[in-house]
């Protein structure tokens, strides 16, 4: 029997505070799931927010759902819309802004390093 919700209804489960205000997250699937990996989660940004610009060490998959917006990465800006995927590589500086009237909502995965799991957890095992 697994020991984690298999079937999550969205809908019923509230909206939690992200990055910035005026953004909001899901999660779907954490790292503490099943000792993932990985990170997946709804994100959504009310019209005309901007996150701040920042980085992270492991890599990250965005897909635009609904809505427009912009997206600053490495100096390079690109336009959103419904459909588009981002692949942001560890390191990148990357930020978004909801350029459009409806919020902008997207599917957010992140992927850590199995490496830095192992040595934490391993770290961790050590200390006890």
């Amino acid at each position: 029997m697994p020991d984690y919700e298999q079937l999550l209804s969205l809908s019923d489960q509230p909206w939690q505070g992200g990055i910035a205000a005026g953004i909001e997250q899901k999660p779907i699937w954490m790292r503490g799931d099943s000792n993932s990996h990985a990170q997946v989660m709804l994100v959504r940004m009310a019209s005309g927010v901007l996150s701040p610009p920042h980085r992270h060490p492991h890599p990250q998959i965005f897909y635009v759902l609904s809505g427009n917006g912009r997206l600053e990465l490495d100096e390079r800006v690109y336009q959103l819309k419904e459909g588009d995927a981002v692949r942001v590589l560890g390191g990148e500086l990357h930020g978004f802004e909801n350029t459009g009237s409806a919020e902008l909502v997207m599917l957010e995965i992140q992927l850590f390093d199995i490496k830095i799991d192992l040595k934490k957890l391993l770290a961790g095992q050590a200390a006890r």
